[in-house]
């Protein structure tokens, strides 16, 4: 395989990463905003080799030779909501790995660690292609009883039975995709299922309404889906207001982007804490919230509440799911949302991009990774993530503890 099948482009990558980028261009006046990501393992039994690490060095070094070609700098420009001089300065932006990325691979137990430190305008980026890299190293190297065979039959019935079942949603699954082989195989699956659908359907209900993956959208003229991503808001709670960090980001996300891409991330720092700053004023300005850790049933019965109790009608707004979703359980949620009389729409990435069984044993799954990378640091501040599911907090107990009293949260 090829270093450009590997990594095939700079937009090879999720859309809320050039969009946090571009807000933070046209925000802060102030580019050097130093940060520092830390990666986490949260399947510590899944860890790579030796060959696996040196490989994964070497595609981290090489994406120093990435960078925005005219014809994707052409497509960025029809996007309405990247100005002009930030699309000017992706052109000239270049990955620096070999100053910026820290990868430490012990051979005696096979555990590796991975941070990335640099100005927040130059990091930003890193997240996605680093996860999805340590994905491919792992399935490459380590884990190499599988193959591609039924990817795309796969991917079609799946996208097959959302569509009928009425569901709008999206690709989301290129942080931990098994790798761009995959994924693409997948996304163009989904376009001929939809395509099929289309015309096999008078009346449309269901839709799939594109990719977070800006290079693949721009290869198969789909929607690039995506808004904001909690660092986004870890990083305001640094550089404004812990206290109404929620608040603080929406309010300078709605000033860069005007009333696009409008839907609000609610789980940074538990939801219940994001509701209290989530009132008339702000939910009226934004289209919906995304759900991304907690249970999703209680999430929708929680939003539909909240928005009545502030005079706002739930059938005006829209949840997009996007947490570990299965065809069974994006279902399910829709017909839940439905009851309730809010619109739904669903993000759905590994159970599409890392789905697969061995191929010693079509019985047994081959369990795909479960990755991160999170902001830990802004401005020399220690920041975290306070996730509506406890096991996706971002620090130890005693950092946890710190910011629960730091935002009123009593245990």
């Amino acid at each position: 395989m090829t270093q450009h099948e590997v990594f095939p482009s700079i937009l090879d990558n999720d859309l809320y990463k050039f969009t946090m980028q571009n807000a933070v261009f046209m925000h802060y006046e102030k580019k050097d905003i130093p940060v520092v990501y830390q990666f986490t393992n949260r399947e510590k039994d899944l860890s790579l080799n030796k060959e696996a690490a040196e490989w994964l060095q070497k595609q981290i070094n090489d994406l120093e030779h990435v960078q925005l070609t005219e014809a994707e700098r052409e497509y960025l420009a029809s996007f309405p909501y990247f100005h002009q001089d930030y699309i000017n300065f992706l052109h000239q932006f270049r990955f620096k790995p070999r100053e910026q990325v820290q990868l430490r691979f012990d051979e005696a137990t096979n555990e590796f660690d991975l941070e990335i430190v640099g100005s927040w305008i130059e990091t930003i980026l890193y997240e996605v292609p680093l996860l999805a890299l340590i994905s491919e190293a792992y399935f490459r190297f380590v884990d190499k009883d599988w193959s591609y065979e039924g990817q795309a039959e796969q991917a079609f019935e799946k996208t097959k039975a959302l569509l009928e079942h009425g569901c709008g949603f999206a690709e989301f699954g290129t942080r931990r995709r098994r790798d761009f082989k995959t994924q693409d195989i997948v996304v163009r699956a989904m376009c001929d299922a939809f395509e099929k659908y289309k015309q096999e359907h008078t009346k449309l209900e269901g839709a799939f309404t594109g990719t977070s993956n800006v290079y693949l959208a721009m290869k198969y003229q789909l929607n690039a889906v995506g808004t904001v991503a909690h660092e986004f808001f870890m990083a305001i709670s640094a550089l404004e207001n812990v206290q109404h960090a929620n608040r603080e980001t929406l309010d300078i996300w709605y000033k860069v982007y005007q009333g696009a891409l409008s839907v609000a991330l609610t789980d940074t720092f538990t939801t219940p804490i994001f509701l209290k700053d989530f009132q008339h004023d702000l939910a009226s300005k934004y289209n919906g919230v995304r759900h991304d850790s907690g249970d999703p049933m209680v999430f929708a019965e929680t939003i539909v509440q909240h928005y009545q109790s502030i005079g706002i009608d739930p059938s005006t707004k829209v949840i997009v799911f996007s947490d570990s979703l299965t065809v069974d359980r994006a279902i399910a949620l829709k017909d839940h949302a439905k009851k309730l009389g809010i619109k739904s729409s669903f993000g759905i990435g590994t159970s599409f991009t890392n789905d697969f069984v061995k191929a010693s044993n079509a019985d047994v799954k081959s369990k795909p990774m479960n990755i991160v990378i999170k902001l830990k640091e802004c401005m020399g501040k220690r920041v975290i993530k306070l996730s509506d599911d406890i096991s996706k907090h971002s620090a130890d107990n005693a950092a946890v503890s710190a910011f629960e009293r730091e935002l009123g949260i009593e245990k």
